[in-house]
């Protein structure tokens, strides 16, 4: 079987007996699909499968033998690429249970023994767009912001590792882009060569299709890819406001997490990027200087709330004897909390960068700090831990 072409919908369908294959293979017949899969099984089968492999356009799904059927398919979306659209069919005909699928961004939810003439009409309403406002339930990725209040405080080599973490450990399909046209260093840091391209997209965006777009992204495994680019110095960048908005529904439409490592410097397009995002990864370092930018970024970027939260994390804490700023001053100053403390290491993170390695591949406490900002942007609260973050860096370096 192979990939699905740009203009043909990609269609792969889990049904549970006999008969229900033989109806929906039937239908797609019908409906002149030739791209498709039919597997016996249901969504269990669904989600081992999409583990290992990308998941298709479109996808039918059994959940009459699942027990949790909305738990099911919130398991199903996470392995799933973000833009495909799901038909959920079952045996339940239940209301509350018909509202939190479609919640969860089902497309629709067709009720078993099936009949070739709902289903057919119910494809074609999510193949072929036939009903209208099905399309807001398109599920998209996150897009997170990484900027550093000052320039060497690390955000790239915080975007590098997280990215690396969704995608390795927590298998989530990720794009990191550099928006540093010039000085961008996210490419070397992960050992690779950028594909030119991006550049040509923030200023020409009508030039952005699903192949052009493969094209320019460089793979660093089977879920994570990058987007960078290296220009002369001597040139002048002109991006656009709607190219930077088209790069960004592109890769929210395939990727879980599009993590973007911004520029130091302001400009209308790092401001647009940072208004459409739902987490803003502030770094910043213990100094003053860092300060007093990490209060400006966050006047400018607004208060956090349901649309988007700014995690902030203070990196490089003891690596100078003394006139650091503490966290809690840095708190008390900015009149908000820092999410999390990473201690200073004069060793590590400098050998992973030059090596093209991550941290976490070794056993140290960085790699805990990171795993845990990563389970920040997952949402996952660690419950049976009571005391704070700031407080167990301080018995780490024991400083108590």
């Amino acid at each position: 079987m192979g990939a699905a072409k740009a203009d043909q919908p990609y269609l792969m369908a889990f049904v549970e007996d006999k008969n229900d294959y033989n109806i929906v293979q039937d239908v797609i017949k019908s409906l002149n699909i030739a791209n498709y899969e039919i597997i016996k099984g249901g969504i269990k089968e669904a989600i081992d499968i999409f583990k290992l492999q990308r998941s298709p356009q479109y996808l039918i799904v059994d959940v009459s033998k699942s027990d949790l059927p909305a738990t099911d398919v919130t398991r199903l979306f996470e392995v799933c690429e973000p833009g495909m659209l799901m038909l959920a069919v079952g045996i339940r005909n239940d209301v509350p249970l018909y509202r939190d699928l479609i919640k969860l961004g089902v497309h629709e939810y067709v009720i078993k023994p099936l009949f070739s003439e709902i289903l057919v009409r119910t494809l074609k309403n999510m193949l072929f767009g036939e009903e209208k406002g099905k399309e807001s339930q398109i599920k998209k990725g996150k897009i997170i912001s990484v900027i550093g209040s000052r320039g060497g405080v690390g955000n790239t080599f915080l975007a590098t590792n997280l990215a690396t973490i969704l995608s390795h450990e927590k298998s989530r399909r990720v794009a990191a882009v550099d928006l540093d046209l010039h000085y961008g260093a996210l490419a070397l840091y992960f050992d690779k060569t950028a594909a030119y391209g991006l550049r040509e997209i923030l200023e020409d965006p009508e030039r952005i299709d699903q192949v052009f777009l493969e094209r320019v992204l460089t793979p660093v495994n089977t879920r994570l890819f990058i987007l960078g680019s290296e220009e002369p110095l001597e040139e002048r960048i002109q991006p656009k406001v709607e190219g930077v908005n088209t790069l960004l529904d592109y890769l929210s439409q395939q990727f879980h997490y599009v993590v973007v490592d911004l520029p130091h410097h302001m400009n209308t397009l790092t401001k647009t990027v940072i208004e459409s995002s739902s987490v803003i990864i502030l770094v910043c370092d213990p100094s003053v200087g860092s300060l007093r930018d990490t209060g400006r970024i966050m006047s400018l970027v607004g208060l956090e709330g349901s649309v988007r939260r700014i995690i902030t994390v203070l990196n490089k804490v003891g690596a100078y004897a003394t006139g650091e700023i503490s966290p809690s001053d840095f708190e008390e100053t900015l009149k908000h909390k820092i999410s999390h403390v990473i201690p200073f290491d004069n060793v590590l993170p400098m050998a992973c960068i030059n090596k093209g390695e991550f941290i976490e591949e070794k056993e140290n406490s960085l790699g805990i700090v990171l795993r845990d900002i990563v389970d920040d942007i997952l949402g996952i609260q660690k419950s049976e831990e009571p005391e704070s973050g700031l407080d167990r860096f301080f018995k780490k370096i024991k400083l108590r």
